[in-house]
């Protein structure tokens, strides 16, 4: 299993090169909320972290302490990392993480703050506190797993519905008048 500076530094390497020149924008904000974003997706696709390290409820968003102290004397400038050995990614994890930054790279820091700011993870722990990751993988499958709806009914079935109902309270076993005003 690859740790979070593994991440961030794959992280890194494709923000740089799908950069135009004077474009790079990934300041340590912006690589935490990616980070956040990947470990949820990771956890909800494949049931597993894709790094151990935590990652805590700071006033700013979701944030991994030791990717922050790796990477805070940038402050809010753009990341910058000659070794950006990326060999202990697995491809199913270089394909994750690069769907990820194709969803989330488009977007500031301070846009991807507001989003994780929106979000049950962030929104549930308390200030400072580890956000378990039961708690994101639990997010992130709601996130994944499209809403089950009904399909429309056709006017046969709605009118095979409403005999139905109109049987039902005629033989006493409901009341309809408490659905109408």
């Amino acid at each position: 299993m690859p740790n979070v500076i593994d991440v961030a530094k794959y992280i890194i390497r494709i923000s740089l090169d799908s950069s135009e020149e004077g474009e790079y924008d990934l300041t340590p904000m912006k690589l935490q909320k990616l980070i956040y974003f990947c470990q949820g997706f990771h956890l909800a696709f494949f049931d597993s972290p894709l790094f151990d390290e935590d990652i805590q409820a700071w006033v700013h968003g979701p944030v991994c302490p030791s990717l922050y102290h790796r990477f805070r004397k940038f402050e809010s400038n753009p990341v910058i990392l000659i070794d950006a050995d990326t060999a202990s990614l697995a491809d199913r994890e270089k394909h994750l993480i690069d769907d990820v930054y194709r969803l989330y790279g488009q977007y500031t820091a301070a846009k991807l703050r507001n989003m994780t700011h929106d979000e049950g993870p962030w929104k549930e722990s308390r200030l400072n506190a580890v956000i378990s990751k039961k708690r994101l993988k639990r997010y992130f499958d709601s996130v994944i797993t499209p809403q089950k709806t009904l399909p429309p009914l056709t006017e046969a079935e709605k009118e095979e519905v409403r005999s139905i109902l109109l049987k039902a309270e005629s033989d006493g076993e409901i009341d309809l008048s408490q659905f109408c005003e």
